[in-house]
């Protein structure tokens, strides 16, 4: 799951970097930037704002998509680095049958 989040959120990302490269003019790094910083949930100021309208709506549901890609990789990752994995379904089946 952890390589296909990874190549999700990488098509998001190239996607988001081109569409502001080639809509907004901005410089390619300029709109990775944009486009990785605004998928983090720090509320960190880019400075940069798409002008175009077609630029606001792609945010939009840029932000929709590529914000829920980003967490659950970051929560992948947490798990990881914690070493903890999360349960199997038989696990918790079985715990539910022995709480009742």
């Amino acid at each position: 799951m952890f390589k296909t989040l990874l190549f999700t959120l990488t098509i998001i990302l190239v996607s988001g970097t081109m569409f502001y490269y080639q809509i907004e003019g901005w410089s390619l790094f300029a709109s990775f930037y944009f486009a990785f910083v605004s998928l983090i949930p720090t509320g960190v100021d880019t400075g940069l704002v798409p002008e175009a309208t077609i630029s606001k709506v792609f945010t939009m549901v840029y932000l929709i998509v590529g914000v829920g890609a980003m967490l659950l990789l970051l929560m992948k990752l947490g798990f990881a680095l914690v070493k903890l994995d999360w349960p199997d379904e038989q696990e918790v089946k079985k715990k539910r049958r022995n709480f009742k």
